[in-house]
């Protein structure tokens, strides 16, 4: 659960509004990476990167919505950022995919000497992922784990090697991939044990892996930058056809549960101070 905190600010994109904003029936974060890295509370920090098809899904599983009403969410991918950025017209709202957050969280991680366990992904993606931190951010202090496939969460075996393999290493912060719903589903039923071992920030970041190693190739920038990386992948990804098919139900869901209402986050080097805003 987000909990604003007065932290030491070191804006990595000062120009963005500070800021959390309502679409559909959840709230996106427009955060400075130093406020999403940061968790001076006393439960783990839950970090859900939010994309065209995970706000789908969190309007069609209630149980998936419920979980998102509790969790951080960065605005993830260009679909979704152009509609808060119509519905919140002159706001300078932060787009955080998880392939971007990655490196600002290695950066982030190295400079703080803070720890950092990727787990899920094929282990050749897991593999290739911390090479290539290792190679960009010399000094990183970073382990990960690949887990044969489960479709239980609640696996016993499965989740006593994931969760032994976390507390060895004792990690700040967890990125774990296994694809949007189940990744962030077991997060949440991990949360308290996660937060015992030495966890202070956990993200969702999907397919991430594969793109840091190398195994697949995103969108070149251009096509990024239209918001066009969701056709991209279409075609590159053949397989992604109808889970990438969800994303055009998201102006329904965001129009039919409409509410217009921004609350303005300032951190200050004392106290905090929230100043909300409800928008008609």
């Amino acid at each position: 659960m987000y909990t604003q905190q007065a932290a030491p600010m070191m804006p990595s994109h000062p120009a963005d509004d500070v800021c959390t904003v309502c679409l559909g029936k959840l709230t996106l974060h427009s955060l400075t990476v130093a406020e999403l890295f940061s968790n001076h509370s006393e439960e783990l920090k839950h970090i859900a990167t939010v994309h065209s098809e995970m706000f789908v899904y969190a309007h069609e599983n209630a149980a998936f919505g419920a979980l998102l009403r509790r969790t951080v969410n960065t605005i993830d991918g260009r679909p979704i950022h152009f509609l808060c950025s119509f519905l919140y017209p002159g706001r300078n709202l932060h787009k955080l995919s998880g392939s971007d957050l990655i490196y600002d969280l290695a950066e982030y991680a190295t400079r703080h000497s803070q720890r950092v366990f990727l787990l899920g992904a094929a282990a050749a993606s897991n593999d290739g992922a911390m090479e290539a931190l290792r190679a960009r951010y010399p000094g990183i202090q970073i382990d990960g784990y690949s887990p044969p496939f489960c479709s239980n969460i609640e696996d016993p075996e499965w989740n006593k090697a994931i969760l032994n393999r976390i507390a060895t290493f004792a990690p700040t912060h967890l990125v774990v991939c296994f694809g949007p719903v189940k990744q962030e589903m077991w997060i949440s039923r991990n949360a308290d044990y996660l937060f015992q071992v030495g966890v202070r920030c956990a993200y969702g970041l999907g397919g991430t892996l594969d793109f840091v190693s190398g195994r697949k190739k995103r969108a070149p920038r251009w096509i990024q930058h239209i918001g066009a990386e969701w056709l991209f992948r279409v075609f590159t990804e053949p397989g992604r056809v109808g889970r990438t098919a969800k994303m055009f139900k998201m102006p329904y869901f965001a129009f039919r549960f409409y509410q217009r209402k921004i609350e303005f986050v300032r951190t200050v080097s004392v106290s905090p101070a929230v100043s909300n805003a409800n928008e008609s």
